[in-house]
């Protein structure tokens, strides 16, 4: 083999290695995708699953669960500081702290609230 060669053979495998590692470790079929996707679309189900899904400790599973939820009920006070919660539970601290300006605070329990808060690392305002 030529140095040309070589390196094309390099490149080659330096690319499926990186496609390997972006690739999800375990394939869904569409019959377990169609599951979660009508498992999210209820307020109340997408919620449960999330919270199942964190606590397999699958929070990034879990936090597209909650976008889903909040893709077809928008106004999902729950799902959202739950998502709060997770984002900055996964270090996402400035999605959280978006996820937290998004919440209408009197929905919520003072206790909830304080959880999310220190979860994140910032200090509740008024």
């Amino acid at each position: 083999m030529n140095s040309v060669s070589c390196k094309r053979t390099a490149q080659a495998i330096a690319i499926g290695c990186a496609i390997a590692l972006i690739s999800p470790l375990s394939a869904e079929t569409f019959e377990e995708l169609d599951l979660l996707s009508d498992a999210s679309a209820d307020e109340e189900t997408g919620i449960q699953l999330a919270q199942e899904q964190a606590a397999r400790g699958e929070l990034l599973e879990a936090l597209a669960t909650l976008e889903r939820v909040l893709a077809t009920e928008p106004k999902a006070h729950d799902a959202r500081l739950l998502q709060a919660y997770y984002l900055c539970m996964v270090d996402d601290i400035r999605g959280g702290k978006v996820a937290l300006s998004k919440l209408k605070k009197k929905r919520y329990e003072e206790e909830d609230l304080n959880v999310v808060y220190a979860q994140c690392g910032v200090e509740q305002e008024g």
